[in-house]
């Protein structure tokens, strides 16, 4: 029995090798092979022009080496752009591109390539087309900045198919030292206003005062309009007071209630650390945390209830102090107590003041403009899944402003 073991033993690797080799055969055998060979040319090219863009339109070949279509042309820097599309986003054989980020309505030479998997192909197929009119030019000509309650007005008009982007600098007239600077992004087929708060850092903001507010349009590829300057009084506004400001359903536990998602009721020390209440004290120091103790996940949000209407013009946030992890944006919503119907404030009339985005580096009281400027008793302030900077979110101090002249 030894005997044979050890014969055994000497005869599998022979019979190893002798599986390896009937297996492996012809080294070329069960390779798939590789079409390399240049497709024929894109055929019937035409184009449309559009608000800083261009749309192409080509039939792909029907060569069975095509992978993709290559786009050469130049952008409006001078600077040769390759945009490549692959056979899969064309329908029924007509392949459509929408080239963009052009400033001018100077025509644009295109170059099409029909292209192997590899690169290989033939001479382009060429086409000059020009460009719609930019939307950001077109949308600079209407700026206009009108006064408001603790901000600016940025009034436009955008007859345009495309979104543009408004950027904005401004200071203080009396003291160009003190200044700052915002964006904001107007949607397409939109007419109307955006009111901005000016905060101008250490926790301040042009208030009851004149700034000198510039404008700028852009797209989303980095072409823009100079800056131009605009004169605006900023309305005063003020603190509305707080002393008779509530929390509906609140209590002393981590129970969620009508009026906030979740509170810290012991893991920050004793009252008011933790909870919702923290908000409104006065002290920089307590805060509003969500609960880690328990469990606790965005969207998260607070209901205050200020006891009686007051036409809100403006909110403040200002985070834990020294901790960003935190929310990086917020929406707020207005309701009066007319549409005030019921127990639960997730059925009652809300409008929606608009997102606004939070720096959750800095300890200095965030400024934001409602978007309307109207009554309420209520203000709620969400934050969704997007907002998420940490784990939780964490609010020193709230204020709500009315106007003050």
């Amino acid at each position: 029995m030894k005997a044979l073991a050890l014969k055994m033993r000497k005869l599998i690797p022979l019979f190893t090798v002798a599986l390896a080799m009937t297996a492996c055969g012809d080294e070329s055998e069960g390779r798939v092979g590789i079409d390399d060979s240049a497709p024929a040319q894109v055929s019937d090219v035409s184009s449309a022009a559009g608000p800083g863009e261009v749309t192409l339109t080509w039939k792909i070949p029907a060569s069975p080496s095509y992978m993709y279509s290559k786009v050469v042309y130049k952008n409006s820097r001078g600077e040769e752009v390759y945009k490549h599309f692959s056979k899969d986003h064309a329908v029924d054989g007509i392949m459509t591109a929408t080239i963009g980020g052009f400033a001018s309505v100077d025509p644009v030479d295109f170059s099409i390539y029909a292209c192997s998997v590899r690169g290989a192909h033939l001479d382009a197929t060429k086409i000059t087309a020009s460009p719609g009119a930019p939307a950001f030019l077109m949308v600079a000509s209407t700026l206009d900045v009108a006064s408001a309650y603790g901000g600016a007005e940025i009034c436009y008009d955008n007859t345009t198919v495309a979104n543009v982007i408004v950027n904005v600098k401004y200071h203080l007239k009396s003291d160009a030292s003190k200044s700052g600077e915002t964006s904001f992004t107007i949607p397409a087929d939109t007419k109307g206003g955006e009111i901005i708060s000016l905060p101008l850092g250490d926790s301040e903001f042009v208030n009851g005062d004149y700034a000198v507010v510039e404008l700028s349009t852009a797209d989303v590829d980095g072409n823009c309009t100079d800056f131009k300057d605009f004169d605006v009084y900023v309305k005063k506004v003020r603190k509305i007071d707080r002393a008779n400001w509530s929390f509906p359903g609140y209590e002393d536990s981590y129970n969620p209630q009508p009026g906030y998602s979740s509170q810290e009721a012991g893991g920050e020390g004793g009252l008011p650390k933790g909870r919702v209440i923290a908000m409104l004290d006065g002290d920089e120091g307590t805060f509003w945390h969500t609960a880690w103790k328990q469990k606790s996940s965005y969207p998260h949000f607070f209901v205050i209830d200020m006891g009686e209407e007051h036409l809100v013009t403006n909110y403040t946030i200002r985070r834990r102090s020294g901790n960003d992890k935190t929310n990086t944006g917020q929406t707020f919503y207005t309701c009066p107590q007319s549409e005030a119907n019921g127990t639960d404030p997730d059925n009652w009339g809300w409008t929606d003041q608009g997102w606004n985005p939070f720096n959750r580096f800095i300890n200095d009281h965030q400024i934001f403009s409602a978007r309307t400027q109207e009554k309420a008793r209520y203000i709620k302030v969400y934050f969704a899944e997007k907002d998420k900077g940490g784990d939780f979110v964490m609010v020193s101090e709230f204020n709500v402003y009315e106007p003050a002249e």
